[in-house]
C-alpha cells in the first residue's frame, strides 16, 4: 500500500505560490509571476523526488525474543539500500500494542549504496499478553519537506509478553511439606534445614549468615552453604479472571495485580526443588499439572500471559486442580471476589489437610486507583475460611505477611 501526501510547509509553499501567481495577475508584474513559477518548480521537483524516495529500499524482519512486563524488548530490522547512490534518510513506524508508546518510530540515518543495516528497535514493555505484530509502515520523503511518501510492508511476527515479577520472602512451604521423602535432594535456598549438604552461588532471596566466606574469598564470587530436606514441597496457584469482577482493562487493574502475584510465586518456586500446579479460570479453565517446579513454571508463566478475562469459575478450576494435588498442598488463591461457590471449594481443599492461602482484590477497592486504608476481611459464607484483602499499593510481600501461616 502506497501513499502520497503533501506536509504542512508543502501546502504553505503551494499557497504561497497561488498567491504569487495571483497577483502578477492583478498588477501585471514579472517579479511576482517569476516568484510563483518559481514556486511551482519547487513543487514539481518535489513531488518526483519524493515518489523515488522509497524505491529500492527492501525490509526484513529479524528475530526477537520474548519479554516480561517492565523489560526493554528489542524489535530489530534490516533495511537493504538496492540502489547504487545514497539515500537520505527514512522513518520506520510500527505499531506496539504491548508498549508504553503504541507507535514507535525510529529514524534510519543515510544509507550508502548497496548498503544492509540492522536497525536496533527498542520499547518498554507494559502489557502482557500474546501480540501478532504485521505492518510497518515506511516513510520518505522530499529534501526540502514538501511531501511524505508512504510504503507499508506486512513483516508477520508473534511476540509474547509474560507478566511482571517482584522479589518475595520465604514463602514458609516448608511448614507444610508433604510429599515422599527424598534423602539427600537439595532444598536450593539456603538455611531450610540442619544437614549440610554442599556449596553453591548466592541467589536473591538467601540469608547473609549462610554464606561460606572461604568459598566466597576462593571463587571471588558470593557463595552459601545449601542444605538438605527430607521431603519435597507441593504448591499450587488459583487465579480467578472473572470478567464481572476487573476493575478496568488497564496494567493497573485488580486483574493484573493478582496475575503479578501469581506470576511472582511461580517464578520464586522454579528456584526450589517443589511441585508446582496452576489453575485459572478466565475465558476457560487452564490447569497446569503438578510438575517440578523448574518445568512447570515456564508452563504457568505462558498460561498467565494468555489469560484473557471470561466467565468460566474459579470454584471449578478449584475443583478440578484439588483432584490432582497431594495432602498438604500450600495453595494460594487469588480471587477477584469471595462467592459462596468458592469458598465452598476452598473449605474442602482444607480438608483435604492442605494450605489454604487466600487473597482478594475486590473490584471497588481497585477502582479509584489509589492507596486506600486497610478493610476488614471478606466475609465468608458458611465455614470459617476467609481473604486477605489486596489494596492498591501494596506490594506482594506485604500481602504474603498479613495471611497468617495455618501451623503445621
Amino acid at each position: 500500500m502506497l501513499s502520497f501526501r503533501p506536509t504542512m510547509r508543502g501546502w504553505v509553499v503551494a499557497l504561497a505560490a497561488v498567491a504569487w501567481l495571483l497577483a502578477a495577475i492583478v498588477n501585471r508584474m514579472v517579479f511576482p509571476f517569476l516568484m510563483g513559477c518559481g514556486a511551482l518548480a519547487l513543487l514539481a521537483v518535489s513531488a518526483a523526488v519524493a515518489m523515488m524516495s522509497l524505491w529500492g529500499l527492501r525490509l526484513r524482519r529479524e528475530p526477537c525474543g520474548d519479554a516480561a512486563c517492565g523489560q526493554t524488548v528489542s524489535l530489530p530490522l534490516t533495511i537493504v539500500n538496492l540502489l547504487s547512490r545514497r539515500r537520505q534518510p527514512v522513518v520506520l513506524v510500527e505499531k506496539v500494542p504491548f508498549a508504553a508508546e503504541l507507535s514507535l518510530r525510529t529514524v534510519v540515518a543515510p544509507l550508502r549504496a548497496g548498503e544492509e543495516r540492522l536497525v536496533q528497535r527498542r520499547a518498554l514493555a507494559m502489557r502482557r499478553g500474546e501480540y501478532a505484530l504485521a505492518r510497518i509502515v515506511l516513510r520518505g520523503g522530499d529534501p526540502a519537506g514538501l511531501f511524505c511518501r508512504e510504503r507499508h510492508v506486512d513483516l508477520p511476527a508473534t511476540m509474547l509478553v509474560f507478566p511482571g515479577t517482584e522479589p518475595v520472602p520465604d514463602l514458609m512451604l516448608h511448614q507444610s511439606e508433604a510429599l515422599s521423602a527424598v534423602a539427600g535432594s537439595p532444598v536450593s535456598a539456603a538455611g531450610m534445614s540442619q544437614d549440610f549438604y554442599g556449596v553453591r552461588e548466592y541467589h536473591p532471596g538467601d540469608g547473609l549468615r549462610y554464606i561460606h566466606w572461604r568459598s566466597t574469598a576462593r571463587s571471588g564470587r558470593l557463595m552459601v552453604r545449601e542444605f538438605e530436606r527430607n521431603a519435597v514441597v507441593s504448591v499450587a496457584v488459583l487465579v480467578d479472571a472473572n470478567e464481572h469482577f476487573v476493575s478496568s482493562a488497564d496494567q493497573w487493574s485488580n486483574l493484573e495485580v493478582q496475575i503479578r502475584a501469581a506470576a511472582s510465586i511461580c517464578r520464586h518456586c522454579a528456584d526450589l526443588y517443589c511441585s508446582v500446579a496452576l489453575a485459572a479460570a478466565g475465558e476457560t479453565v487452564t490447569l497446569v499439572r503438578p510438575a517440578l517446579a523448574a518445568a512447570a513454571s515456564d508452563e504457568a508463566l505462558y498460561a498467565l500471559a494468555r489469560l484473557r478475562p471470561g466467565s468460566a469459575s474459579l470454584a471449578q478450576a478449584a475443583y478440578e486442580l484439588g483432584r490432582l494435588l497431594p495432602r498438604n498442598t500450600v495453595v494460594f488463591c487469588f480471587s477477584l471476589a469471595a462467592p459462596h461457590d468458592l469458598t465452598e471449594a476452598l473449605n474442602v481443599l482444607t480438608e483435604q489437610d492442605m494450605d489454604v492461602r487466600w487473597y482478594c482484590a475486590r473490584r471497588d477497592a481497585f477502582a479509584a486507583r489509589r492507596r486506600v486504608l486497610p478493610l476488614a476481611p471478606v466475609a465468608s459464607v458458611g465455614r470459617g475460611l476467609a481473604p486477605t484483602e489486596l489494596l492498591p499499593g501494596m506490594g506482594l510481600q506485604e500481602a504474603l505477611k498479613l495471611h497468617p501461616l495455618r501451623q503445621a
